[in-house]
Order: structure tokens, then C-alpha cells, then sequence
């Protein structure tokens, strides 16, 4: 009873002195955090209370340490240390001859305790200059545009002070000033959002990007980009802020409704400030009161939409319609251009006859898919094919009939092959395919596969009809290589060894150690 009332005592002081002096005197919240735990440490040493009310040291050091730092918090740990080691000799001094196994315990239990605060300390002194670190990272940001904001301010001030001056005498000239102030926002507004999108290359970056640049300039509820897919004629949402599972539902299954297709195939602008839900069943159930639609297209292509929606009424006018199709026109063109770059990029790494990977982006993607099968620890097979003695072919039928004999090789490997399978032009006959998650065995047994289709395959030209065989070499990532280059060398020699087998047939490099 006398350690509780002492306990609430003490809370009752500490409570007083933090009110009155503690935010106020870093001496005095010191000299506190030092009487708090020498109270704590007599409550230990002379109540009996047990060991494990040295727990209730760990609060106020860790606090005092996430507040002022790891250093004070290891000076309050040393001069507490030095209290308690004090208090517990005044108290037991006479009983060290008769107790001395006892009082060893109770010291290294203390000791126990002054260590784990000390490890306590450290951490929270970590956590300490990381607050510390961001609140300055905070200031300088909130100062940084605490100054724009003032330049931003200070230049309105001017260029206003300026036109009030020119125009001072003509309330017709003051309207003029505000439209041509407006003019000057809306014209710098769009060159950030040139700059910020007209880089990007990649659709999917670049309408996220505009989606936040709609989000942060219109100040709107929701903007979602659709798209159109010119395969199935329908349209799909791309990228929204909408995050309510059963209103992105709603959306989802309803955004292909007649009034935007129709939008869409006219390129016409939706401004609605009343939405009747049964006109805009996508709405249905989801607040939104007023919307506006704008095509995303060129003068060649029908990209898409952009929606924007708010739950209040009125909330759009013409101008946002206006200023809103100045930045899809610039989107549009941006995309037509990304899109122009990714077909560049493909015809860049196809094989010219075939239509397949060329040899180059090949190398790329056996990098990368190697890597990716030594770090999930899964197999990865590599098979070298040609055609046999397709000199023949050239020599005997002429060169276009050797093209559709690679052609429909090609196509016939490509029908057999799964989706995560791969096949490039490797030389002028010579042909590649990688297989990940294939082992040595099942390779062997797909490219058996392969083989057998391309000897049953009749190759047809007007008059001439003619079948051929390939020859393949088996490679395995880690049975047969270790690294690209030894894949594909060793499949390579075991291409060579199928030829000189007779042809028609598949040979598997050696491995490098028996299971």
C-alpha cells in the first residue's frame, strides 16, 4: 500500500511539473527523468516488490529517449545505473557477509535489466533521427513551397497591380484583365502538363500521370480513363481513382453503355450538371451528380474516354469542357506517339521473313529469364534447331520457296509451343527456342514433339509439294550450363552431334553431374 501511494505520489508530481516547467526547461525535464527513476529504483530495492518492476523503467528512458535522443538517454541510464547501484549498497550493506549469493543475483539481475534498457536506448535512438530526419526533410518542404507560394503570390500581386493601373478607367478593360489573368493560369497549367507527359513513352505511366493531373488541377471526385479496344469494339477502364470495390463494380460493368459509345464514335464532349441515373446507368448508386466526358482521339485513331465525375451539382461548366479537350488533344498525340515508338521497337526485334524474335532481343530475354530461374530456383531448358539440307531447297526450288519453307517451319514450331515459350532466328536456317520450367527430360520429350510436326508438315508452292526435317541440340539450366553463354554453346554442340547422327533427329548436351 505505502509503494502504491508512493507510485501515485509521484505520477501526481511529475504530472504538476511537466504542466508548469517541463515543455518549457530541458534541465528540468532532465533532473525529472532522473528523480523519477531513483524513486522507482528505492520502490525496487526497499519494497521487495520483484524483479520485474524494472520493467516499469523501460517506459520513461525510451521515452525520454524518442524525444531528446539516444545521448540523453544513455546519460539518464548512467546516472540512474549509479543511483540504483548506490540505494541497493545503503540498503544491503549489512547483509552482503550472510546473503552473498542472493545479493549476486539481485545485482546481475539489475545489471540484466541496465543492458536491455541500453539496447532499448539504442533502437529508440535510431527511431529518434529518423523523426528528426523527416521533420527537417518536412520544414524544408514546407518552406520551399511556402516560397513559391509567395513568389507565386507576389507575381499576381504585380502583374494585377500593373493592369489595375492600365486599366483602371474601363470596367470593360477590367473584364479583359481577369480573362487575360485567366488566360495566362490556363496557358501556364498547360505547359506543366506538356512537360510532364510529353516525355513518356509508356501508356500505361502516362495515364496514371494524367489521371493525377485531372485529380490535382480540376479538384474533381473521380476521373477515370477508358479505353477502347478496337478487336472487341468495347470499352475498359484503364486507370481511376475509384477506390470502393462495389462502385469500381459498377463502373466496370456499365461503362459500355450507348451514351458514351456514341461520344466516342462522334467525338463529341458529355457536359451534364443534373446526371439522370437511368441515362448514365454507370452512375447508378454511386452519388454523382454532375460529370463530363471527353474523346481521346487523333485525327487517325479512337484511343478513348476521360470521365470526370463530382458529387455536387452544377460543378462543370464549358470551360472546364474546353480545357479539359485541350489536354486530351495533347494526351492523344503523345499516345499515337508511344504507340509508334513501341511498333519501332518491335519491328526492331523481329526477324524480318519469319515475323519471330530476332537473335538480339533473344540474348535479352535468356539474361533475364535465366536470372529469374537461379533466383525462384526452377529449371530452364534451351533447344538450337535447322532445317537439314536446306541448301537443296534454294538450289533446287530457288530461293521463295526456301522463305515458306522457314515460314511454315516456324509456324508450325510456334503452334506447339505454350504461351511462356519463346522462339528466335538464330542464323540463316538455324532457329532457337527457350522453354522455362522445363527440365532436361520433358525437353527432350517437346522437342520429339516438334520434330515429328515438322516431318509430317507438307510444305506446298503452285506445282511444288515438299516435306522436311530439322535436326535439334538440348541444353538445361543447372543439368547441362550454368550461365547463357554455356547454354547455348552446349545445345549448339548438341546440335552439331544430331547432324552427324544422320539428321532428323535430337540430341541433349552432357550433363555436368548425375542426380
Amino acid at each position: 500500500m505505502v509503494s502504491c501511494a508512493l507510485i501515485f505520489a509521484v505520477h501526481h508530481l511529475r504530472r504538476i511539473i511537466f504542466d508548469r516547467f517541463l515543455l518549457e526547461n530541458p534541465m528540468v525535464y532532465y533532473l525529472e527523468k532522473i528523480l523519477s527513476l531513483l524513486i522507482m529504483s528505492a520502490i525496487v530495492i526497499f519494497s521487495g516488490i520483484g524483479p520485474w518492476f524494472y520493467l516499469g523503467f523501460l517506459l520513461p528512458i525510451v521515452i525520454a529517449t524518442f524525444i531528446k535522443g539516444a545521448g540523453f538517454g544513455y546519460r539518464i541510464l548512467v546516472f540512474s545505473f549509479a543511483g540504483h547501484m548506490l540505494l541497493y549498497y545503503l540498503k544491503l550493506r549489512d547483509e552482503i557477509r550472510t546473503e552473498g549469493i542472493r545479493l549476486t543475483v539481485d545485482l546481475l539481475q539489475a545489471v540484466a535489466f541496465y543492458v536491455l534498457f541500453c539496447i532499448a536506448v539504442y533502437f529508440f535512438g535510431k527511431l529518434y533521427k529518423c523523426r528528426i530526419e523527416d521533420e527537417i526533410s518536412n520544414k524544408v518542404k514546407v518552406e520551399q513551397y511556402e516560397e513559391r507560394c509567395m513568389k507565386l503570390e507576389q507575381s499576381g500581386e504585380e502583374i494585377k497591380q500593373k493592369y489595375d493601373r492600365l486599366f483602371s478607367n474601363s470596367g470593360k478593360l477590367e473584364e479583359s484583365n481577369k480573362v487575360l489573368s485567366k488566360s495566362i493560369a490556363e496557358f501556364y497549367t498547360l505547359n506543366q502538363i506538356s512537360q510532364a507527359i510529353g516525355s513518356i513513352l509508356d501508356i500505361k505511366e502516362l495515364l496514371k500521370r494524367l489521371n493525377d493531373i485531372i485529380l490535382g488541377v480540376m479538384g474533381v471526385s473521380y476521373s477515370t480513363i477508358i479505353l477502347y479496344d478496337e478487336n472487341t469494339g468495347r470499352l475498359k477502364v484503364h486507370t481511376t481513382n475509384i477506390s470502393n470495390i462495389n462502385e469500381l463494380a459498377t463502373i466496370t460493368d456499365n461503362i459500355n453503355s450507348g451514351v458514351l459509345m456514341d461520344a466516342l464514335n462522334r467525338s463529341e464532349s458529355i457536359l451534364e450538371n443534373n446526371v439522370d441515373y437511368f441515362q448514365y446507368i454507370f452512375t447508378c448508386g454511386r452519388n454523382i451528380n454532375s460529370l463530363m466526358c471527353i474523346p481521346l482521339t487523333t485525327s487517325s485513331r479512337k484511343f478513348g474516354l476521360i470521365l470526370v465525375e463530382h458529387t455536387f451539382n452544377n460543378a462543370f461548366d464549358e470551360e472546364n469542357i474546353r480545357f479539359l479537350n485541350i489536354i486530351a488533344q495533347q494526351v492523344g498525340i503523345v499516345m499515337e506517339n508511344a504507340e509508334l515508338y513501341y511498333q519501332m521497337k518491335e519491328v526492331a526485334r523481329r526477324d524480318g521473313l519469319t515475323g519471330i524474335y530476332n537473335r538480339q532481343y533473344f540474348q535479352e530475354c535468356l539474361e533475364v529469364e535465366l536470372n529469374e530461374a537461379k533466383k525462384n530456383n526452377y529449371p530452364l531448358s534451351l533447344a538450337i534447331f535447322d532445317v537439314d539440307h536446306f541448301k537443296r531447297f534454294n538450289d533446287t526450288y530457288g530461293h521463295m520457296f526456301g522463305d515458306k519453307v522457314l515460314i511454315s517451319t516456324v509456324e508450325t514450331v510456334k503452334a506447339e509451343l505454350r504461351k511462356g515459350d519463346m522462339i528466335a532466328r538464330f542464323g540463316g536456317e538455324e532457329f532457337i527456342i527457350l522453354l522455362p520450367r522445363t527440365n532436361l527430360a520433358d525437353a527432350l520429350e517437346k522437342v520429339e514433339t516438334l520434330r515429328k510436326k515438322i516431318s509430317e508438315n507438307v510444305i506446298e508452292d503452285n506445282l511444288i509439294s515438299a516435306s522436311v526435317t530439322a535436326s535439334f541440340g538440348i541444353s538445361s539450366f543447372d543439368e547441362c550450363a550454368f550461365n547463357e553463354n554455356d547454354l547455348v554453346r552446349t545445345a549448339d554442340d548438341a546440335l552439331y552431334e544430331a547432324k552427324a547422327a544422320g539428321r532428323n533427329c535430337a540430341m541433349v548436351a552432357r550433363k555436368l553431374y548425375e542426380y
